[in-house]
């Protein structure tokens, strides 16, 4: 379903990601892990259609950079931080569910899942939103667009503890063909939602496999990898 094929991005004198090859199959649930600047946001931007690279990203057959329009039907993202939007809640709400072909009450019942009220703050511009409302707002329409691939970046980081049980609930809730994305630094997020494990250093893939194979320690809940020689 999603194919990386010699993916490299250069930021000046930065290689960012160097020659990523990877190839994720419907069904599978993975997560990219490794230190900051090892190259995993950077992946996952190439994949949304939001960083132009050298080599291929291939969603559902289709060329990300070539026919975005084709590729990109198919994803929903959760961004890491919201951009901060001057738009009000109830219109972000309806004009991205007019989007996807979904009924906006179905996104405020997610939303009331998570713990957030979105009558409440409908005339409430998006960047005036705390954090963790952000968030939920966030997951709230990832989870709405139920598309076949969910690219989610540190999607708990500012969740509450029963916001982030009912976010697990609903990932795993997702059609078995889905395929799940997970950019994440905290162990309970890798535990409860992903199979397999990336792990990039200095943008390049130093271990792939099952998470019963991946090593690291743990922090205060947060994964520190344990380097490995590359791939």
């Amino acid at each position: 379903m999603i194919r990386f094929e010699n993916v490299s991005k250069r930021f000046g004198k930065v290689l960012a990601l160097d020659a990523v090859s990877l190839a994720l199959k419907p069904g599978e649930r993975v997560a990219l892990v490794g230190t900051n600047g090892s190259g995993k946001t950077t992946l996952l931007r190439a994949l949304c259609g939001l960083l132009r690279v050298e080599g291929r990203v291939l969603l559902g057959g289709s060329d990300v950079q070539r026919e975005p329009e084709l590729a990109l039907r198919s994803l929903a993202c959760m961004p890491q931080v919201a951009p901060p939007l001057e738009v009000p809640v109830g219109e972000l709400v309806s004009a991205v569910c007019a989007l996807r072909g979904r009924q906006p009450a179905r996104c405020v019942a997610r939303a009331a899942r998570l713990g957030l009220d979105l009558e409440a703050v409908a005339k409430t511009r998006v960047r005036d939103l705390s954090g963790g409302m952000k968030q939920k707002l966030l997951a709230a329409l990832a989870l709405t667009a139920e598309a076949p691939v969910l690219v989610c970046d540190e999607p708990t980081a500012n969740l509450d503890a029963a916001a982030r049980a009912v976010f697990f609930e609903e990932v795993l809730a997702r059609p078995a063909t889905s395929v799940l994305v997970l950019c994440s630094h905290r162990v309970d997020e890798v535990r409860h939602l992903v199979t397999r494990v990336v792990q990039l250093d200095e943008g390049r893939v130093t271990h792939d496999g099952p998470l019963s194979t991946m090593q690291w320690e743990e922090t205060d809940g947060n994964i520190i990898p344990l380097r490995r020689g590359r791939s």
